[in-house]
């Protein structure tokens, strides 16, 4: 039963994360979200600076930092606190969860298509789920991924 109640996460996830997908890798702007929002407030670096309690050098290192993925999600944050903005971390997915399961279940069962998708039965779907937690009953889940 917790595999079912394991699929059954796995299936609501999916549907909370498609909103997400539609977001774009290439959607951030060059020169970073940071940077970017101060400009549109047109506020200058010295001035966030202050808010921050650095120098207008700090916060330029800082909007690079952001924008080259190098910075830390603490010092993001409070960049953010003094732009007033949040930070959301999230992590999405590349292709469904129950689709990575269910590629794991072909892996590791040597078989070329898994008896849940030969049936045409849409993934999230109960029965899918049922006929999902019976295979992966099969495996030991120390050893699944």
């Amino acid at each position: 039963m917790k595999t079912q109640l394991d699929l059954t996460r796995l299936n609501e996830l999916d549907r909370r994360f498609n909103e997400f997908v539609q977001l774009k890798h290439h959607a951030a702007p060059q020169c970073g979200w940071a940077k970017t929002i101060r400009l549109a407030l047109g506020m200058s670096s010295p001035a966030l600076g202050r808010r921050l309690g650095i120098s207008g050098q700090g916060v330029r290192k800082l909007e690079q930092a952001e924008a080259d993925g190098t910075i830390s999600l603490k010092t993001l944050s409070r960049l953010a606190h003094g732009l007033d903005c949040e930070v959301r971390y999230i992590l999405v997915p590349r292709s469904s969860l129950l689709n990575q399961v269910l590629t794991r279940v072909q892996e590791r069962s040597g078989k070329e298509q898994a008896p849940s998708t030969k049936t045409g039965v849409q993934p999230g779907e109960a029965e899918t789920l049922e006929k999902l937690s019976t295979l992966l009953m099969q495996f030991s889940r120390r050893g699944f991924w």
